[in-house]
């Protein structure tokens, strides 16, 4: 668009004057470059999505690792670092993560924490995440969850935290019928991951 083509636009915008036939040719061109500029930022995140979908779970290679470098938020945030094979040839177990807050006298608590949410907060997956990690390698972050955990419930004076991780056992069609829960004592295996004293305690 030229200077002229500007100057034409804008004296066609004068409020209470029709748009002449000058102008037309001009609002044609903007809408028309307008479109292809949508379009174009929606094709490329369209490829920047697919990208992420075929490199996350993809085999480890040198190459993987260096385009993770960029594509490592993103899908974190969304969750695309899933294997292609998570639900074969079987269906994992599910698990949780609770935590027990005991206070000075002697008091405890037990905590569920992804029950804040529902499935479609992004923070219950967030969390969950987070908690995954916990599970997984204990030795290496449940010092760190137990200190968090700590300062999170100043309030109830807590002297330790236990950190537990729920396991599903097998739950069938019958027991869904029965109207059981996964969750329920009978269906799940309880351990302790890391019991800890809150600092000063």
């Amino acid at each position: 668009m030229t200077i002229g083509d500007r100057s034409r636009l804008a004296s066609c915008a004068v409020q209470g004057n029709p748009l002449p036939a000058c102008c037309i040719p001009v609002m044609v061109f903007a809408a028309e470059w307008r479109k292809r500029l949508i379009y174009g930022a929606m094709s490329l995140f369209v490829a920047w999505h697919t990208l992420a979908m075929v490199v996350a779970p993809s085999p480890d290679s040198e190459l993987k690792r260096l385009l993770l470098r960029v594509l490592h938020p993103y899908v974190t945030l969304l969750k695309l670092q899933n294997t292609w094979d998570f639900y074969a040839p079987n269906v994992g177990y599910g698990q949780q993560f609770r935590y027990i807050v005991e206070d000075a006298k002697g008091g405890e608590r037990t905590f569920v924490p992804t029950r804040a949410w529902g499935w479609s907060d992004p923070h219950y997956w967030w969390y969950t995440a987070w908690y995954n990690v916990i599970i997984d390698a204990p030795e290496d972050h449940a010092a760190l969850a137990v200190a968090l955990l700590c300062k999170e419930h100043a309030k109830l004076d807590p002297a330790t935290i236990t950190l537990i991780r729920i396991l599903q056992k097998d739950f069938r069609v019958q027991d869904q019928l029965n109207r059981k829960n996964p969750m329920d004592t009978e269906f799940v295996t309880v351990s302790v991951l890391k019991r800890g004293a809150c600092p000063g305690k």
